[in-house]
């Protein structure tokens, strides 16, 4: 019994254990439930509060940028208001300086139109003397070449006339030997013609006779020869036939060279006495042919030359003309030129040279005039001097401000490079560098040396000591 109240007490105490465990474990699961929870609304409060902080920041930074924008507005403005006085001010002295600019440039301009008006009147006379001149000179040499032209003609014509009347004289007396020459001819062929038939009848009858003889004599042989071969005798018809042919072309050959011979021969006659007639004449005529052909290259001579000095006086002429258009188109651009470098310095005139363009001439008058009035200067000056004196003295202020600025300039250099170097010195002491470390440098002390050589003489060196109250506080701390 005892056994059993034990073993029931056991059992007891595993189930209220168990029981224990299983209220632990539900308040844990409670206790994380409600953690969760907690922490959920903590992280949803976060959440919201952050997000009221972010607002309430950006409100806060909206006004001070505002209030910053604003000041800035307002000192922009101040700003803006200043520029525009300034503006408006300079505006009004343009206008002044634009005004007056415009009353120098209209005097200047009346000036310079009657300049130019003086300047083309002048060229316009010269011109006008040019042209007259040309005109007479032109006139002159049309009188002269129309003269000796009439002359030429005259004389050309006068010799054509007489060239005419040889050709026809000659053309006469060729014309009458060319037809008694003519007729002889024709007699003498009627009388040749008459020998040849002549002739040609009695060597008809020789040949008839001895034709008939050999005709018997060559049937005999015919007669025999065809007894004898048909073949030869054909052969023989054929070279019969040709030796016809041949005869025939052979009397006509010998008729024609016979009576050639003869003309040949009495035309040689005839050529030898025509011949000794007419070598007087051709002499006659030779030397009136020579002498016109000397007269002809004489006239043609002097034509030639007289055209070839037409032609280098119009060279000559057209060769001024255009150098004289040329000189003339030189100084038009040279005027042009002087107006544009003029419009382009009235630009960059200063107040004064605007108000004031000549300055008055230090010396005194009797100087001036003396120095005019010296008669070694006349030969040398040249006589557009006194004209030219404005801008001469022009030319040399301005020769005289460019001297002055190349000097300001190189005074103004020489300081800067001082300067630079003063700089780079102020560089080089404040700041660590492999240059500055490299260079000589009194202020660079590492471990207590410099890399500049130091004076060693007896006197005592001066180091620099940093006291602990001068340090910095991060030095102080390493």
């Amino acid at each position: 019994m005892a056994k059993k109240g034990k073993k029931e007490k056991g059992v007891k105490t595993e189930a209220q254990l168990l029981k224990e465990e299983e209220a632990r474990r539900k308040l844990l699961e409670e206790m994380k439930a409600k953690a969760k929870e907690k922490q959920l609304n903590e992280e949803k409060n976060s959440k919201l509060n952050n997000l009221k902080i972010q607002a309430r920041w950006r409100e806060i930074m909206k006004t001070v940028k505002v209030k910053e924008l604003k000041d800035q507005v307002e000192a922009l403005h101040q700003i803006h208001e200043r520029h525009m006085d300034r503006k408006q001010a300079a505006t009004a002295l343009l206008e002044r300086d634009l005004q007056e600019a415009e009353e120098q440039f209209s005097t200047a301009l009346q000036s310079h139109c009657i300049n130019t008006d003086t300047l083309i009147d002048l060229q316009l006379g010269r011109l006008n003397t040019l042209q007259t001149q040309f005109r007479n000179e032109l006139g002159l040499l049309e009188a002269e070449f129309h003269t000796e032209r009439a002359k030429l003609q005259t004389q050309s014509a006068l010799e054509k006339t007489e060239i005419l009347g040889i050709i026809a004289r000659m053309e006469l007396e060729f014309q009458e030997t060319e037809a008694d020459a003519k007729h002889e001819y024709s007699s003498q062929k009627d009388d040749i013609k008459n020998k040849n038939l002549e002739e040609k009848h009695a060597l008809r009858i020789q040949l008839e006779g001895t034709v008939e003889d050999l005709w018997r004599q060559f049937q005999a042989a015919l007669n025999q020869y065809n007894s004898s071969t048909e073949e030869r005798k054909r052969q023989f018809e054929d070279l019969k036939q040709k030796d016809q042919k041949n005869a025939k072309e052979i009397e006509q050959q010998m008729k024609k060279l016979v009576k050639l011979q003869e003309t040949i021969a009495h035309f040689k006659a005839k050529l030898s006495n025509n011949a000794k007639e007419y070598e007087e004449r051709n002499k006659t005529l030779r030397e009136e042919k020579e002498a016109i052909q000397a007269h002809f290259q004489a006239l043609k001579r002097r034509m030639n030359t007289f055209r070839k000095n037409e032609h280098s006086r119009l060279t000559d002429l057209t060769l001024l003309s255009s150098k004289v258009l040329k000189e003339l188109q030189v100084k038009v651009d040279k005027a042009e030129m002087i107006i544009k470098l003029a419009e382009m310095n009235r630009k960059l005139e200063t107040e004064k040279e605007k108000v004031v363009p000549f300055y008055a001439s230090s010396l005194p008058e009797e100087e001036l005039n003396a120095a005019q009035m010296d008669p070694e200067l006349e030969g040398i000056l040249p006589k557009e001097f006194p004209a030219m004196e404005q801008f001469n003295k022009r030319f040399n202020k301005i020769g005289l401000d460019v001297l002055a600025l190349k000097k300001q300039k190189e005074g103004l250099q020489e300081e800067n490079s001082n300067l630079r170097s003063i700089l780079r010195q102020y560089l080089d002491g404040i700041s660590l560098n492999e240059d500055v470390l490299n260079q000589l440098n009194p202020l660079v002390v590492v471990n207590g040396r410099t890399n500049i050589p130091l004076k060693m003489d007896g006197a005592p060196r001066n180091i620099t000591y940093v006291e602990v109250s001068h340090q910095h506080p991060s030095e102080r701390a390493l």
